[in-house]
């Protein structure tokens, strides 16, 4: 249950791919399946219904249940799809769909209204590259009953099979530009949420969720903590506007620094911190380097030649594998230097 949680609690659509939906896709068509196969079989004693073909009915409601507890489980567990399978399995069973309409009565089938469920799924799940021909493939199923059934033209079906195409296509453009509005304020509520709207980087709660993703991708990362020396005092002694100045020359001067896939944040008040992927020993040095030469040039309020700054790092997994740990380390050794730098100070 842990990996499902984990897969839960990630970030979906955090690149903008309106398809990267982790276990929800497998989720939604085991518990589709589940429902379809529950409604068929209690449909079997309600008054008028067709039992021509019960023996197929309760074979097929037995392949439903069987494959939608399935999916869930293996979603579950955390085994998902990817999405050119999940495609692959979605054609497939196209034809247990057009079995299914003719084992209930084909053109009069009492699954026909159900069948939007499978509609909706193709087309909120897959991109139109893969959901289009999922819906050709599912109109096609529909039109089963007119090669077998001798009362479909009688019944109208061919209108009402145009109309099932008219419809289902369009549900998926409506659909498609949908998702992706959704998807798009998703993200931008997202990204708003773990901004510092002081300094553009990342706040704490971003912080998190980028030490927490770099931990459960097992990757190993350094983390620099770093704050600016006597902040307190450039408040007093130059106002608060200066100091929210210094701040954003300090964030734009470290945002210059750090690579692509780092993640640099405001953690507090004039704490900032780092978290740098596949940067070791060497690497960290060079990072700490280039980030006080980048912070020592930036350009400052009118009354102030530089800000002081106290670094500090931990590696993963070098002094911890776990992110509080790493966390409370580079926390440890920034408070000792401080500390270090003011006995320094007094001494002098």
């Amino acid at each position: 249950m842990r990996r499902f949680a984990l897969s839960l609690d990630r970030p979906l659509h955090a690149d903008g791919n309106a398809y990267d939906d982790g276990p929800l896709p497998d989720l939604t068509s085991g518990f589709m399946w589940i429902a379809t196969a529950a409604m068929g079989l209690f449909a079997l004693v309600l008054p008028g219904t067709e039992l021509a073909h019960l023996g197929w009915v309760v074979v097929l409601a037995g392949f439903a249940l069987v494959w939608g507890a399935t999916s869930v489980m293996l979603a579950l567990r955390g085994h998902v799809m990817s999405i050119g399978l999940r495609a692959l399995v979605t054609a497939t069973m196209m034809p247990i769909v057009a079995l299914a309409l003719w084992a209930t009565g084909g053109s009069t089938s009492f699954l026909q209204p159900i069948l939007f469920f499978t509609a909706l799924f193709v087309a909120w799940f897959f991109p139109p590259r893969l959901a289009w021909p999922l819906m050709a493939l599912f109109v096609g199923a529909y039109a089963g009953p007119l090669f077998y059934d001798g009362r479909a033209v009688e019944m109208g079906y061919p209108a009402r099979t145009l109309a099932f195409a008219v419809a289902v296509s369009g549900l998926g453009i409506a659909m498609y530009f949908l998702k992706h509005r959704l998807v798009r304020a998703e993200v931008r509520q997202r990204t708003f949420a773990e901004l510092d709207p002081l300094t553009a980087v990342s706040n704490r709660r971003g912080f998190d969720l980028a030490l927490a993703r770099a931990d459960e991708q097992a990757q190993d990362y350094a983390l620099i903590l770093f704050d600016l020396d006597d902040f307190k005092a450039i408040n007093d002694a130059h106002g608060h506007p200066a100091g929210d100045a210094v701040l954003r020359a300090v964030a734009d001067a470290a945002g210059g620094v750090v690579r692509q896939g780092d993640c640099l944040a405001r953690i507090g008040g004039d704490e900032f911190a780092l978290i740098a992927p596949g940067a070791g020993l060497k690497g960290v040095t060079r990072l700490v380097a280039d980030l006080g030469d980048a912070i020592e040039a930036a350009p400052l309020p009118a009354g102030l030649d530089s800000v002081g700054v106290t670094f500090a790092w931990a590696l993963s997994p070098g002094h911890s594998g776990d992110p509080d740990a790493v966390v409370s380390c580079a926390d440890r050794r920034l408070l000792a230097r401080k500390r270090a730098d003011k006995r320094t100070r007094l001494a002098v």
